[in-house]
């Protein structure tokens, strides 16, 4: 009984730790080519405040990166810096929609590849 017990509880708080997640579509460009759609994801954690972002480029390299709001400024930017699986990187500024509201408040991102090219998307 109390190992079905442990077990319950600790699904239930997966299920909390795993929070609000989604897609944000946007446009990649890149020097010489035509726009390509890509999409970022999101997931953010139990309290919203942080989070983690990933997105995959055309070329098939990875990227992933965390952030971290502060919901007490009152500014409605957050910076992000992504890791790629080659070597490369992005840096992500948002303006959101709410100050203090991660990605789920929506807003416009602008990212810049540091191999060339840039992701651009209203969410």
């Amino acid at each position: 009984m109390t190992v079905r017990i442990a077990a319950v509880l600790a699904a239930g708080l997966a299920a909390l730790a795993g929070c609000a997640r989604g897609p944000i579509h946007g446009q990649l460009t890149l020097p010489g080519q035509r726009p390509q759609s890509v999409a970022m994801r999101y997931e953010s954690s139990l309290f919203g405040k942080t989070g983690k972002l990933f997105a995959e480029l055309p070329d098939g390299e990875t990227f992933s990166g965390p952030y971290l709001l502060d919901p007490s400024a009152p500014d409605r930017t957050m910076i992000s810096t992504l890791a790629g699986d080659r070597g490369n990187s992005m840096v992500c500024r948002f303006l959101l929609n709410t100050p203090g509201i991660g990605p789920d408040g929506g807003g416009r991102v602008s990212c810049q590849v540091s191999s060339g090219g840039a992701f651009d998307a209203s969410f």
